[in-house]
């Protein structure tokens, strides 16, 4: 019997370069390790990125909305003084729809619980007090010259169609008629006593002695007049610039806005996340850059002997999405603005600025 020894066969050197357990869970935390860190970087970096979009939203809607505003009270009155009408002072307009026709007589909400009177002033104020938002309304003409086209030869009433003028200004040869009064033109009708009534011009005129008016409300002028007497004084103003500013808020979805009213619409747009806007008045030789000199309680028209010399505007703005890092926000106080609701979630920032009235 033969005893044959066998020996084993080495093992393959490839064989023993496999990966032992200890291994395989040190590459799984490297691993695991690297993915966390790469997905934390990114979490990190997107929400970086929405709030800064946040905030640039925020910037441009407060900076726009304040620029327009700006913009408005540096042209406060133009146009009234030649009409002989102060600060506080109104001249009679109407409301218009998306058609142009007449709606209503043209009246401000009352301010403190007083009625004012109809028409449109160079500056009327709304205050909201320590818990609410202002409001502001301003007023500009812009008369090419100063020379009234001439006077009423009769007596002007809402329902008349035409205006016939005595002392008709001297048209310049060669000088188009258009260049003294044209379709769309405001004329303004100054009487001797009493408010002044803006209308306009339907068509343009072949001679200054009759010119065709669109159609007013009906019945009695505001001011309780039946009509503009004989001889009342017509001023071509060209245009008429009246805005109000506000802040509205959608319910259903929280969000805010910076309104504007004119003579044709009410609360378009202008300005989304504006959540407060608050005015203050300067009158008079006070030093506008001293913020103790400014009145911010003030509302409705300016009878003071003073005039507005300046007016001091704070917009404020809240993000309309929560903060990414869920952080909250307290509430801006902004001039006499001073009870506020309680902090949330929505970043907030607010610009501020003095603009002095150009006309006073």
């Amino acid at each position: 019997m033969i005893d044959i020894k066998l020996r084993p066969k080495s093992v393959d050197k490839a064989m023993k370069k496999g990966m032992t357990l200890i291994e395989l869970i040190t590459v799984i935390f490297i691993g695991s390790l690297l993915i966390s860190m790469t997905f934390l970087v990114y979490t990190n970096s997107s929400r970086s990125m929405l709030r800064q979009d946040v905030i640039m939203e925020q910037l441009l809607n407060l900076r726009a909305g304040l620029a327009a505003i700006s913009r408005d009270i540096r042209g406060v009155g133009n146009g009234f003084s030649l009409l002989g009408l102060g600060q506080g002072q109104t001249i009679m307009a109407y409301t218009k729809d998306q058609n142009g026709d007449p709606v209503a007589w043209f009246r401000y909400p009352n301010a403190d619980g007083v009625t004012p009177p109809f028409g449109i002033a160079p500056v009327y104020a709304m205050d909201g007090g320590a818990s609410g938002t202002d409001r502001l309304f301003v007023a500009s003409l812009s008369p090419d010259f100063s020379a009234p086209l001439g006077q009423l030869t009769n007596p002007l009433r809402p329902g008349d169609s035409s205006i016939k003028l005595t002392g008709a200004l001297e048209i310049p040869t060669g000088v188009d008629i258009r260049e003294l009064a044209k379709e769309n033109d405001y004329l303004a009708v100054v009487p001797t006593s009493g408010l002044p009534v803006l209308i306009e011009v339907a068509e343009d005129p072949t001679a200054l002695e009759e010119i065709h008016i669109k159609a007013m409300p009906g019945g009695d002028f505001p001011d309780g007049s039946t009509h503009m007497p004989g001889g009342s004084v017509v001023y071509n103003v060209k245009s008429v610039v009246f805005h109000g500013y506000a802040i509205g808020t959608q319910a259903s979805t929280n969000e805010t806005f910076l309104t504007l009213s004119t003579l044709d619409s009410e609360n378009d747009i202008m300005a989304e996340g504006i959540e407060d806007l608050q005015v203050a008045y300067c009158f008079g030789s006070d030093d506008p850059a001293i913020l103790a000199n400014y009145d911010q309680d003030f509302s409705g028209l300016n009878t003071t002997s003073s005039s507005i010399k300046t007016i001091r505007l704070v917009l404020v703005s809240r993000t309309h999405r929560h903060d990414p890092y869920g952080k909250t926000f307290a509430r801006i106080e902004a001039l006499n603005h001073t009870t506020l609701a309680a902090p949330d979630n929505y970043p907030r920032r607010f610009l501020e600025t003095s603009v002095q009235l150009r006309n006073y």
